[in-house]
């Protein structure tokens, strides 16, 4: 695709989510807009709720200090909370002011205080908590992003809406501009600073979150059904064109039909609301609905329970990713709406390791491997697969199928996926399917190294993994980071955390009448009330 035309979808599409559309039993409005994704949020938490579809309803609600986006392979930061940054020359000292006017959604202001409180919060050894990597570089925390005890945090307050922050050591700008600047949702500390660190995760707040200071307000939440936002008129970007939102959990057989009768208008995407593969054509000839399909950083992938001893031995792993029929998962199942490749850094990031390959599919081999390593071939595998994503689903029987060529029995179990996703985190699994979409940065410590949110997923600890993550993070060279990187994807490969199954096109529709719509590196869609060149300024 040239730039030329990524430019111009970049501007319909960031135009696309403000004039809006009908909910199904209601008048049509031009005042309404529904979008659609697959699954339900589980809470509202800016910093624990604990899939993608929780933190597309969250951005709505919630700001963070930035907006990131991959641009023409270059990360680009617009304006969100903060109206300005600033990094010092020893890539250590950072700088922060907030919009003059960003307010929360009972009138108060955004202050230094609330984004101070967001760090401690975030950092408190008892909250918990998925945004760690957010603050782990900054001075007095651990690699976890967890206060270190008696250290002094690098966290300093110049006035109301000014602050600064220290990194331990120098790192790359946007290292920290993406994870603290984008990822980080601010919190309201007048509504939340009474509250015990411990008791956060149980507060009501986060099933009925109030107090925003987003470009929605929340109205409520019907179970399984839909959340209901309503404009901020006092935002500070600039009210938004409509004046009421739902998001609407829509089954992904029946998101095509919605489009064509006009009661949805926006597609969540991003893995958590694509246009199924098998719609894709008819979606694409209906007259009002523009379809767009873009390269996007998410991933499906099969996890495995590294309690398991049986899975410990690498051969085993490696078995399994040679037993599984990729190519033909991405021609068959996606129809070539995707890609391949053996690590959770996207083909089309700048740190891509293009020499690392993809183990390929060899039936023979990977039963050579199994023998090779004692695999009991009479133990048979629980593979946990979660529901609401079609291809995933339709994935999980290729997969059992090629692994019994193999000689690896396998039975699948299915549960929705808040149920699914606690069952990965009890370890109460062998083999599990799951998604994920990442940032523009390379570093994965989220993810992969020990003790982190989200390597509770695999129960995994490896020295070498947290070693080169350790230094890519703490490293401000890009060219030296990208060898580090480099190295990180060898050692992903050979180690094989879990088996990167491929990575999708996001397809999402939008109706033609909308304006504003953006999506940012996660591939989520989300309504805008400006377009980015009015914001810079």
């Amino acid at each position: 695709m040239s730039t030329r035309l990524r430019a111009v979808i970049a501007l319909a599409l960031a135009a696309a989510l403000l004039l809006p559309a009908t909910v199904a039993g209601q008048p049509r409005s031009s005042l309404v807009a529904v979008s659609g994704m697959w699954s339900p949020p589980n809470n509202f938490s800016p910093i624990n709720t604990d899939s993608a579809y929780g933190y597309y309803a969250v951005r709505f609600m919630f700001g963070s200090l930035l907006e990131s986006r991959l641009e023409n392979n270059q990360l680009k930061l617009y304006p969100m909370l903060a109206s300005r940054w600033s990094v010092a020359a020893d890539n250590q000292t950072y700088r922060f002011t907030l919009h003059p006017r960003a307010s929360w959604h009972d009138g108060r202001p955004v202050t230094a205080e609330d984004v101070e409180f967001t760090v401690m919060t975030i950092s408190d050894p008892r909250t918990q908590t998925n945004r760690g990597a957010s603050v782990a570089f900054i001075a007095g925390m651990d690699a976890t992003g967890k206060r270190a005890g008696g250290a002094q945090i690098g966290f300093r307050i110049l006035g109301p809406k000014e602050f600064e922050i220290r990194t331990a050591k120098p790192v790359d700008p946007n290292f920290v501009f993406e994870r603290f600047g984008y990822d980080m949702y601010i919190l309201p500390k007048h509504v939340l600073g009474g509250v015990a660190p411990d008791q956060l995760a149980r507060h009501p707040f986060f099933q009925n979150p109030t107090v925003g200071n987003g470009p929605f307000k929340f109205v409520q939440y019907k179970t399984d059904q839909y959340v209901e936002f309503v404009a901020n008129e006092s935002y500070h970007l600039g009210a938004p064109n409509i004046r009421r939102l739902f998001v609407r959990i829509i089954p992904p057989t029946t998101m095509m039909a919605q489009l064509e009768r006009r009661d949805l208008d926006v597609t969540a995407g991003g893995g958590i609301g694509s246009i199924l593969i098998d719609d894709w054509d008819r979606v694409k000839a209906i007259p009002h609905v523009q379809a767009v399909s873009y390269s996007a950083p998410g991933y499906q992938f099969m996890a495995f329970n590294f309690q398991r001893a049986y899975l410990q031995d690498k051969r085993v792993r490696r078995a399994m990713a040679h037993a599984i029929n990729r190519p033909l998962l991405v021609s068959q199942l996606l129809k070539g709406e995707g890609e391949l490749a053996e690590g959770p850094i996207p083909p089309n990031n700048p740190y891509f390791n293009r020499a690392v390959r993809p183990w390929a599919f060899d039936t023979a081999r990977a039963r050579a491997l199994l023998q090779e390593a004692g695999w009991d071939f009479t133990r048979t595998l629980i593979l946990r697969v979660p529901t609401g994503n079609i291809l995933r689903e339709r994935s999980a029987d290729v997969i059992r199928e090629n692994l019994i060529a193999a000689g690896v029995r396998v039975e699948i179990q299915k549960s929705d996926f808040p149920t699914h996703l606690a069952a990965l985190y009890a370890a109460n699994y062998d083999i599990g399917l799951v998604g994920w979409s990442g940032g523009v940065d390379p570093d994965v410590s989220s993810q992969f190294r020990t003790g982190a949110t989200y390597t509770r997923l695999i129960h995994m600890s490896n020295q070498q993994i947290d070693q080169l993550l350790d230094e890519g993070a703490a490293t401000a060279d890009q060219a030296r980071r990208r060898q580090i990187y480099n190295r990180f994807q060898e050692v992903f490969a050979d180690e094989l955390p879990y088996v990167v199954l491929y990575y999708e096109k996001s397809r999402a529709a939008v109706a033609r009448r909308m304006s504003d719509v953006n999506y940012g590196v996660q591939g989520f869609y989300w309504f805008q009330p400006f377009a980015w060149t009015a914001a810079l300024q």
